[in-house]
């Protein structure tokens, strides 16, 4: 029930969703002031979604940094890696791994397996489709993860989990059975640890964060930046709000 109802309230609280409501409003509303309200507010929220000089003050505040790569002296037995960055309906699929926007938490986590930083990849998650058509993320990553080379004893699976919750508590089921005194460390996107460090916390689990796929970027004032509406600012938004949404929903559920 927590998962079809965390679905719902996304679609409610999408930023693009108040403008196309608040333009909806004014083209059927019947009171002259009513409608000049709504179009104002609409244009409003438009500038400010769109806006990445705006939008990167918030991430910065938002996302969380913790240690480094360089600063890893010894390997850790585990990178725990969250899913979320695959895209299963780019067609063809069958005879490739195709990533999502958020490749990136992907491709630093494969890096400090790479270099050492990690011994093992702890890949969880399932699928996050409300009817559950989509195959396991992490299941597909592993069959990629072999092509490319790495050899299977250095991959954990874990296939089941919808959300972040799910996640932690498979995560520690696996941990509990197989690596009980595993140094671990938890790679997800710098907006997403926090929530990500409560459930793990609340399962019980013994790590370390490790913040990858940073949004912020360096502050420039050039007019692209900070003028002209970026078409990718709602977008980054959603991502946002979703985010901080997740948080209070997690809170009222007691999962962090």
């Amino acid at each position: 029930m927590f998962f079809i109802l965390s679905k719902i309230l996304f679609i409610l609280f999408q930023p693009i969703n108040w403008v196309i409501g608040l333009m909806l409003c004014a083209l059927f509303s019947k009171k002259p002031l009513r409608k000049k309200r709504a179009l104002i507010w609409a244009s409003v929220l438009f500038l400010f979604f769109t806006n990445r000089l705006i939008f990167n003050q918030f991430a910065k505040a938002w996302e969380l940094k913790t240690i480094t790569a360089d600063q890893i002296q010894q390997p850790y037995d585990i990178g725990i890696l969250l899913g979320g960055y695959s895209n299963s309906q780019v067609r063809p699929n069958h005879d490739r791994q195709n990533f999502s926007s958020r490749a990136n938490r992907f491709l630093n986590a494969y890096e400090l397996y790479k270099t050492g930083k990690v011994r093992k990849l702890l890949l969880t998650g399932g699928s996050g489709d409300l009817l559950q058509k989509n195959p396991s993320e992490a299941e597909n990553v592993y069959d990629f993860l072999v092509r490319v080379g790495v050899p299977p004893t250095d991959i954990i699976v874990e296939g089941k989990s919808r959300n972040t919750w799910e996640n932690a508590i498979f995560t520690k089921e696996i941990l509990d059975k197989q690596y009980p005194n595993a140094k671990c460390l938890l790679i997800t996107s710098a907006w997403h640890m926090r929530r990500s460090i409560g459930c793990y916390e609340k399962a019980g689990v013994k790590f370390t964060p490790f913040s990858v796929d940073f949004v912020t970027e360096k502050d420039r004032w050039a007019p692209e930046n900070s003028l002209i509406p970026d078409r990718a600012g709602f977008y980054f938004w959603e991502m946002l709000v979703k985010e901080w949404v997740g948080c209070v929903m997690y809170k009222l559920q007691g999962y962090i």
